[in-house]
């Protein structure tokens, strides 16, 4: 009897301290089956212009961070120019600070990217969009699991 406490005892302590003794978890890659692992977040100041012949401009801003809301340095954001929230509906009506429709930006330290758009000088509509997709591995292919996200710009005219 005395063996076989001593036995349970033992039993009892090595499944004790033999349990899990991982104090942190590692976040899986960005494009792990677990799901997002980077998230992209764009506004522009000013979100809303006249469109009056006279050339305006707006600062787009993206910051980038991981799931545990630290900031990603050194990551390629690529900005294109959208007529509706689709991809297919690329415009060309305003430009970057390249001259161009479109613009790459790397993020600082702080996870943050700006690119000055100079709005239309011509009022095409309402609304357009500011598309901010975060380059992987050399492309900005959007598929679904790219980090991006959509800013919306309102023109308005006289």
């Amino acid at each position: 009897m005395k063996k076989l406490l001593f036995l349970l005892i033992m039993a009892g302590l090595v499944l004790t301290f033999s349990s899990c003794k991982r104090s942190e978890i590692d976040d899986p890659d960005w494009d792990g089956p677990a799901g997002f692992y980077v998230l992209l977040k764009g506004s522009a100041n000013p979100a809303m212009q006249l469109i009056d012949g006279k050339e305006h401009t707006t600062e787009i801003y993206v910051k980038v961070t991981d799931s545990s809301h630290k900031p990603l340095a050194n990551k390629t954001i690529h900005f294109q120019q959208l007529g509706s929230a689709f991809l297919d509906d690329k415009v060309n009506w305003g430009k970057f600070a390249n001259g161009l429709c479109t613009i790459d930006r790397v993020t600082n330290a702080n996870g943050e990217a700006w690119a000055t758009f100079y709005w239309p000088l011509k009022y095409h509509q309402y609304m357009m969009y500011i598309h901010a997709q975060m380059v992987v591995n050399g492309s900005a292919y959007p598929d679904g699991n790219i980090p991006q996200d959509y800013i919306a710009l309102a023109m308005y005219h006289p």
